[in-house]
């Protein structure tokens, strides 16, 4: 069985990455990362704000000081996609031979051709309540909105944008104390744990139980400056950037037992 996980190459992305790891380390993983860069992400100060915090200094400076985990690729080993095009990065997905993908803040869409070439389907997180929150930076709509809960919604892929057949849907509660990366960081979390089990469920042969999406629904963009103004809480904090890294790159369980060691010699 072998089974794709798709990410974007960012700290969310390094956490997805990390978990669906361990819960599916009974498959041959391929991981895959997207690496495209949209205009809007160096043009609007709080995009670049976050792409300095979750991409600069998260992956391109803190996760090369990290060695290799037992398991876990490197991210800098990750198969880089730039784009889907059949001779590009839609071919160096389907070279690995997928029977299942799992996309989990991955950046790029599914052209029908990978769709179709996938046995048993491509599973995706999406971290916004469908068909209320399609397409982009949805946690973020949400709470502009003033939603009391948001939503990850975990879904099968169809031709369609965030159109596919609802696998389960993960709720976080909105807490005004908390900044837009800790809310992020909590909706993949329960959104993967979705995924996860969808995908076993998949591999053994067997069919997760969907539901349609209703009709209706609405897609979103880039915020602009004038909608970061009005959000009602920080994009980030420090608190919740330094607990946001300290699950990204947890202590080795060897690192730990010799600093247990340590205090009870020094006891």
């Amino acid at each position: 069985m072998r089974i794709a996980i798709c990410v974007k190459k960012d700290i969310h992305g390094l956490l997805a990455a990390r978990n669906l790891a361990e819960r599916l380390a009974f498959a041959e993983l391929g991981f895959f990362c997207s690496v495209k860069t949209r205009d809007a992400e160096n043009e609007v100060p709080a995009l670049r704000l976050m792409k300095l915090l979750e991409r600069d200094v998260a992956i391109d400076t803190f996760c090369t000081l990290e060695e290799p985990r037992p398991g876990f690729p490197h991210p800098e080993r990750w198969t880089a996609l730039a784009d889907m095009k059949a001779d590009g990065g839609a071919a160096r997905l389907l070279a690995f031979r997928p029977d299942i993908v799992v996309s989990a803040r991955f950046s790029l869409i599914f052209p029908q051709r990978v769709i179709d070439a996938v046995p048993r389907g491509i599973v995706n997180v999406h971290p916004g309540a469908l068909p209320g929150y399609r397409g982009l930076f949805a946690p973020f709509w949400q709470i502009l909105k003033r939603e009391s809960e948001l939503g990850c919604t975990v879904h099968m892929v169809d031709r369609g944008i965030d159109t596919g057949p609802v696998l389960g849907v993960a709720r976080v509660p909105f807490d005004p104390t908390r900044s837009l990366m800790a809310h992020t960081a909590a909706l993949y979390r329960g959104g993967v744990a979705i995924a996860a089990e969808a995908v076993a469920t998949l591999a053994r042969g067997g069919q997760p139980p969907t539901t349609q999406q209703p009709a209706g629904g609405a897609y979103y963009r880039f915020p602009a400056p004038a909608d970061f103004a009005a959000l009602p809480v920080p994009i980030v904090t420090a608190q919740d950037f330094a607990e946001v890294l300290a699950a990204a790159f947890p202590p080795r369980a060897e690192a730990s037992a010799a600093g247990v060691a340590s205090r009870r010699a020094a006891a």
